[in-house]
């Protein structure tokens, strides 16, 4: 037997006679490096196997990560831009690399709604709200989707499961929840339910926050839900933070006009800064309040003949705005060749009251007749009044009247 064929193919050792190593047969025998060695082998294959493994899993998911956000930032980026359908294509791509993500399911059910895919959205929404039927944000999803197909009771239905359901725990549950409110309210004052508006406007100021952005928008929806006085304590409260809140300023502004408070709506004006957002705005609005003083024919340094001029400005202007918004006798009286703005509305007794008025609107005949000129206010204000809630964009001299009307009758829009 050769040297190599008698060692131990453990120890290395010397084999006995019979073939057997006495040394790895002795009792006591300790074991040494050489003896491990096999076993220390294998061992760092299996580590370094390991390691390969986790190294190339490592990869493929930071990979997948990268993609992920590489197709989530396009298709958020698309849906700013109002490329829906690239935004469709960039949600489903992240969706393969993430197709458990609830929100980006989501994001992709909003991309389809702005598309038009309203059905694959609606579906997708129902589907989601079947597995999580408490989750606030799938609720507002379906609420907006219910509220464009024009399903009124469905749509509030979803607004107040929003309102009262679970938001992600990433987010801020009391904001996301005041403005699922808000945008609910503002839904009722599109709907012109004004009474069911305020009531949720009044319990979302009663919680928010003074600091809140929102803020602003709860004084803006104050204010197009005819309820100016609250609107301006939001104001006042905004400004007492921050007396040079320009937003704030022409928001106060138009509080006051709406209430009738011009002199004060002028100084908030004033107060703008030049080169700000809101100046152009705040230029429109003084131009209104301007016109308002040249049409006014109550102002008390107006002399009998400014009165009668006036008056007679104020009856022709009203007579244009009707007939812009379609009325026959007004379209006759005016010689207007205009196409109506808006849908022709009943009129009524307006033809008769003009026609009984038309013969005095005369310089000469009105000085005198303050009967008159009451009445052919009356007539301008109501005209304008109707028309602004039937047809068409108003003028500036439309606009110049309703707030006249306001001022001098307490008339709102």
């Amino acid at each position: 037997m050769s040297e190599e064929t008698a060692l131990c193919t453990i120890c290395r050792q010397p084999l006995g006679e019979n073939g057997r190593c006495q040394h790895c047969d002795e009792e006591a025998h300790l074991w040494t490096i050489r003896d491990w060695k096999p076993l220390l082998t294998l061992s760092l294959i299996i580590v370094l196997g390991y390691s390969f493994t986790r190294l190339v899993v490592g990869s493929y998911d930071t990979l997948q990560r990268s993609l992920t956000d590489r197709y989530y930032a396009q298709g958020t980026r698309a849906m700013q831009e109002k490329r829906s359908a690239q935004a469709v294509t960039a949600f489903e791509n992240t969706l393969v690399y993430s197709h458990n993500d609830f929100q980006y399911r989501l994001k992709l059910a909003d991309a389809l709604l702005a598309s038009g895919a309203k059905r694959e959205a609606m579906a997708q929404l129902r589907d989601f709200h079947d597995q999580h039927p408490e989750d606030a944000q799938v609720n507002l999803e379906l609420a907006r989707l219910e509220s464009i197909q024009q399903h009124v009771d469905q749509a509030l239905i979803y607004y107040r499961q929003a309102i009262d359901g679970v938001w992600a725990d990433r987010s801020d549950p009391t904001s996301q929840k005041s403005a699922a409110e808000l945008e609910a309210a503002e839904y009722l004052i599109g709907l012109g339910r004004k009474d069911e508006a305020s009531g949720v406007l009044v319990s979302v100021g009663a919680i928010l926050p003074a600091s809140s952005p929102e803020q602003a928008r709860l004084a803006r929806l104050f204010l197009r839900n005819g309820d100016p006085v609250r609107a301006l304590s939001v104001y006042e409260m905004q400004l007492s933070q921050d007396p040079r809140n320009d937003a704030a300023l022409l928001g106060a502004a138009r509080a006051r006009v709406a209430e009738g408070n011009y002199d004060i709506a002028r100084r908030n004006l004033e107060a703008l800064r030049p080169g700000t957002p809101e100046e152009l705005e705040a230029r429109q609005l003084k131009a209104q309040l301007e016109r308002m003083e040249a049409l006014d024919p109550f102002a008390p340094s107006v002399t009998p003949k400014l009165r009668a001029q006036r008056t007679v400005a104020d009856f022709h202007i009203a007579l244009l705005r009707l007939a812009a918004c379609g009325a026959p006798f007004a379209q006759q009286m005016t010689s207007s060749t205009r196409q109506p703005t808006g849908g022709t509305a009943q009129w009524g007794g307006f033809e008769r009251w003009a026609k009984e008025l038309a013969p005095l609107m005369d310089e000469r005949k009105l000085r005198g007749r303050d009967d008159v000129v009451e009445g052919t206010m009356r007539f301008a204000f109501q005209a304008e009044i109707t028309a602004q809630k039937s047809c068409g964009n108003p003028t500036l001299d439309d606009d110049a009247l309703i707030l006249l009307a306001r001022h001098r009758m307490g008339a709102t829009q």
